[in-house]
This record gives C-alpha cells, sequence and structure tokens, in this order.
C-alpha cells in the first residue's frame, strides 16, 4: 500500500489500519486520524502531509535531520 507522504508502496496494510507504522524510505510515521494535506500530524510533531513532501522531495527525508536514516524504495515498492 502505498505511503501517503511519498508514494511509495511500503505500507503493509492500508493506511487506516497502520496504527503508527512508520515508512522506511521517508520516515512519515502514518496518522491514522488521517488530517488533510494542511493539518498538523501529532504522529510527525505538527507537520503537515504538504510539508513531509516537500521535505521528502527536497531532503530525501521528512525531515533533514532524518536524511542519513532513509533507505531507497525497493524495486516491489515503486508504484
Amino acid at each position: 500500500y502505498p505511503c501517503p507522504c511519498c508514494g511509495f508502496l511500503t505500507f503493509p496494510v492500508p493506511k487506516e489500519e497502520a496504527i503508527a507504522y512508520v515508512c522506511p524510505v521517508c520516515l512519515w510515521e502514518n496518522d491514522v486520524f488521517d488530517p488533510g494535506e494542511d493539518d498538523p500530524s501529532d504522529e510527525n510533531h505538527g507537520m503537515t502531509l504538504r510539508e513531509g513532501r516537500e521535505n521528502d522531495r527536497k531532503w530525501g527525508a521528512v525531515r533533514e535531520d532524518l536524511a542519513g536514516c532513509t533507505r531507497p524504495p525497493r524495486p516491489e515498492e515503486l508504484p
């Protein structure tokens, strides 16, 4: 299933069921309460999904300090 932040198929179950799952590609922590694009996510220290996506495009992770902790997507995870 796709990560709502990076879009790679890293989620083992739909996002509605992936409680506290952290995407290994971008490090977005799934928020099962599904805030909107511009609503703060408690699981991501108040970051919005839009901010997480922008950061992932810029640094390869949802936060610059986490950029060295991610891994590239595997071939089977490509959308």
